[in-house]
C-alpha cells in the first residue's frame, strides 16, 4: 500500500491513546494528572544530575607514542603526591552532590503528591452541585 493510500490522523490516535491511559489510570485507582513540559523538564534535570553525581580524582592516562608515555610516567607522579590535597575536595564534592541529587528527587516526590492533591480537590470540587459549592454568606453584615 502507498503512503498517500492510507492517510492516518496521527492527532486522532495520539488523543485515543491519551483517552485509553486516562481510562487505564482511573480503572487502577492511580491518581495522577499528567506532566508539564516544566516537570519533564525537572525529572531529566534529575536524570542527568544522577549520571554525573560522582567525580572522580583520576582520569584515565594513556600514552602511544614514546613522549606521550613519558608525560602519563609525570602525570601519576604528579597524582601521587598531589593525592593528600585533591582527594579530600572530591570526597566533599561527592557529598554535596549526593545530598543535593537527593533533595532533587524528594521535591520532585513532594511536588508530584501535591499535584495529586491538587487534581483530587479539583475532581471533588467539580462533583459537587452548583448550590453546594456556593459559598454561604455571613447573614447580618
Amino acid at each position: 500500500m502507498s503512503a498517500q493510500a492510507e492517510r492516518v490522523d496521527v492527532g486522532a490516535i495520539l488523543e485515543a491513546l491519551r483517552a485509553e491511559v486516562q481510562a487505564q489510570r482511573a480503572s487502577h485507582g492511580e491518581v495522577g494528572t499528567p506532566l508539564s513540559a516544566l516537570e519533564r523538564e525537572l525529572h531529566h534535570c534529575a536524570e542527568q544530575l544522577e549520571i554525573t553525581r560522582v567525580v572522580s580524582a583520576h582520569w584515565p592516562l594513556e600514552g602511544r607514542s614514546v613522549v606521550q608515555r613519558g608525560w602519563v610516567l609525570v602525570h601519576k607522579v604528579v597524582r601521587r603526591y598531589l593525592r593528600w590535597y585533591i582527594n579530600p575536595i572530591v570526597e566533599q564534592q561527592n557529598s554535596f552532590n549526593a545530598v543535593a541529587a537527593q533533595s532533587l528527587r524528594l521535591l520532585i516526590e513532594a511536588n508530584a503528591e501535591l499535584r495529586d492533591q491538587l487534581a483530587e480537590l479539583r475532581r471533588q470540587r467539580d462533583a459537587l452541585p452548583l448550590s453546594a459549592a456556593a459559598v454561604p454568606q455571613e447573614e447580618g453584615a
